[in-house]
């Protein structure tokens, strides 16, 4: 009798083979409709598509690092590379130029009125400029104060405090607003003046004051005229 049970088993296992293998059949066939299903490619291209976007959130992220343009031909510089931010510039924008201490911008001020040989006339000037400009544009001169003493002196210079509005000094551009000046056959020291009437017309005038401090009889006056037209 174990002899036919046994046989009956096998019998029974052989039988059940096509269901198990109809089984796999369609469990494979379900899997690949899984993997063909719209909603599952979806997913996969939102995947994709959020890296992408992802990536061009960076606003360096369109830059060709080979040449350091981006797509529109337009120069970019990461933050990295030492570029600024967009707070570090309006800061910047912010700042006052170099000013003197208050001592010496007391001290901006015309000497007496005296002989000018070169001018024939009393005046309280050395030496005076003409320039002139659209009221909408600006005009500059560069003023070269050359060394008048046969030892280095402690210099300062500014605009008188009645000065027009107009004027100012490109610090940028000239030498320190104090420091100490060659000797005779240096270097001279270079003040670049620059009149921004900003729409106004008329003639303003504004006054340059070079101040030797241990040599105040050799100081420098200038007196320079804008015409905005």
């Amino acid at each position: 009798s174990r002899c036919r049970w046994e046989r009956e088993r096998e019998r029974e296992q052989i039988s059940s083979l096509p269901m198990v293998a109809a089984w796999l059949t369609c469990l494979a066939a379900s899997g690949s409709a899984l993997l063909a299903s719209p909603l599952l490619r979806g997913a996969v291209v939102q995947t994709r598509h959020s890296r992408s976007v992802k990536m061009q959130s960076d606003p360096f992220a369109t830059r060709d690092a080979g040449t350091g343009f981006d797509d529109e031909g337009g120069m970019v510089r990461g933050i990295a590379e030492g570029g600024l931010t967009l707070e570090q510039v309006t800061a910047a924008a912010g700042q006052a130029g170099p000013s003197l201490p208050v001592e010496k911008a007391a001290k901006l001020v015309l000497k007496d009125p005296e002989w000018n040989l070169d001018k024939m006339e009393m005046s309280a000037t050395d030496k005076d400029f003409e320039i002139a400009c659209n009221s909408m544009d600006d005009a500059e001169i560069v003023i070269d104060v050359p060394p008048m003493m046969n030892t280095f002196e402690d210099y300062f210079f500014g605009l008188t405090a009645d000065s027009h509005s107009s004027f100012s000094i490109s610090t940028d551009e000239s030498s320190p607003l104090e420091g100490r000046m060659q000797r005779r056959g240096g270097e001279p020291t270079v003040v670049k003046i620059k009149c921004e009437p900003n729409g106004a017309s008329g003639t303003f005038d504004a006054h340059l004051c070079f101040i030797l401090e241990n040599e105040p009889g050799f100081s420098k006056f200038y007196k320079i005229s804008c015409t905005s037209s």
